[in-house]
């Protein structure tokens, strides 16, 4: 099917604890702004083989929330060997701490080395990472029909 990725997410692997950016695979960043792109990423990666993060897009955290975007990535299938997401929360410090609090465990947070220092030490405190720059991002919500344009970034970003 072209366009829109369709399928069950209850074969994605299962991750039980840890920070999923330690994997020992190089994942290819993908921003995601709903839950629809978000499963249409997992779906493909789960298929390719090939590990991901997903970041949600930029003022998403204040516009939907810490707990909204977890459990859209939740259910998109970031809890997976292959799937990880990470949050940016700009340059709201609250935001970031309401992120670790509802269990976000890789999150951005942009701000004054004082500020990002201390949500850093809250991050390592609940074995999280305050990630200080983001990585460059496939856009999903842009463009022709997604599952070809992911595959096929997915496909020339593999040797990466």
């Amino acid at each position: 099917m072209t366009g829109v990725c369709m399928g069950s997410m209850a074969s994605l692997p299962r991750q039980t604890e840890g920070n999923l950016l330690n994997l020992p695979n190089r994942r290819s960043a993908i921003a995601v702004d709903s839950l629809t792109l978000a499963r249409c990423a997992a779906e493909t990666a789960v298929r390719m083989g090939r590990p991901i993060l997903l970041v949600t897009a930029p003022e998403a955290c204040a516009r939907l929330g810490p707990a909204y975007l977890l459990a859209m990535m939740r259910q998109a299938g970031a809890d997976g060997d292959i799937v990880a997401a990470l949050i940016d929360c700009g340059p709201d410090a609250g935001y970031a701490m309401l992120a670790l609090r509802v269990g976000w465990r890789d999150l951005h947070l942009t701000g004054s080395a004082d500020t990002l220092d201390r949500v850093a030490a809250m991050a390592e405190a609940v074995g999280g990472t305050l990630h200080r720059s983001l990585p460059e991002a496939f856009d999903l919500s842009t463009g022709g029909p997604v599952d070809q344009r992911l595959e096929r970034w997915l496909a020339e970003s593999s040797g990466n």
